[in-house]
């Protein structure tokens, strides 16, 4: 008589994170399973968020350091999703929130294997969620003899470019801004990029100026140094 044998339990590997974009993306597990509760939103402290002048190739850096100022350890989960409103000339629907990867453009963010899924935070300790702003273009340039138009702003790309983004939520709508004289000039844009820790926390946002169309990369949980 032929004996079947059972198969193996499946050990899950190669199965996508049902997460999705709003993921923290694929970080090691190295860190230990957190003990200590979920962190509530009393107990997360954010401070002020940092924006770097841009770089050599124009990339702008910025950081979220979040730190537990309770007397008690709390644990954090990996995943991350950051939003982004826009100010002035910048162009909502030409801007995209997309996850650092190893090559991309956004090569002074932390490597991606540094990512945690879970954190425990000890009293005092902080995690970071670090972000980049690469700029596809400069704010468009402005001019004309005043009037209602206010001028005409250089063209725009192709409209077949694509839009929107990763998953991720955007706010806000499109402006374009003329110097009050009419004249030649840069128009005014930002891009305030928001990240909150999580249900009932407070939003935090970061500014980046001169920012009119380009990309955000942005990193996972980042065990804080």
């Amino acid at each position: 008589m032929t004996r079947t044998r059972a198969a193996p339990p499946d050990s899950g590997q190669g199965k996508e994170s049902a997460a999705g974009a709003a993921s923290s993306g694929a970080g090691p597990t190295s860190s230990a399973p957190a003990t200590a509760p979920p962190c509530t939103p009393d107990q997360l402290d954010g401070g002020a968020p940092t924006v770097a002048g841009p770089d050599a190739a124009g990339i702008v850096y910025g950081a979220f350091r979040v730190q537990n100022s309770s007397a008690a350890g709390c644990s954090v989960r990996g995943a991350v999703a950051l939003s982004f409103d826009v100010q002035g000339a910048a162009d909502a629907a030409r801007i995209t929130v997309v996850e650092h990867a190893s090559g991309d453009a956004a090569a002074g963010l932390p490597d991606p294997s540094l990512y945690v899924p879970q954190l425990t935070l000890a009293p005092g300790s902080a995690y970071e969620v670090k972000f980049a702003w690469a700029p596809a273009e400069t704010c468009p340039t402005t001019g004309g003899s005043g009037g209602d138009s206010g001028g005409t702003a250089s063209p725009s790309p192709t409209p077949s470019e694509p839009a929107g983004t990763t998953g991720e939520t955007t706010s806000g709508t499109a402006a374009q801004l003329f110097t009050e004289d009419g004249t030649t000039g840069t128009a005014e844009g930002s891009v305030v990029v928001s990240y909150t820790t999580g249900a009932g926390a407070p939003t935090l946002k970061a500014t980046v100026p001169n920012a009119c169309v380009g990309t955000i990369y942005r990193t996972g949980v980042l065990a804080s140094s």
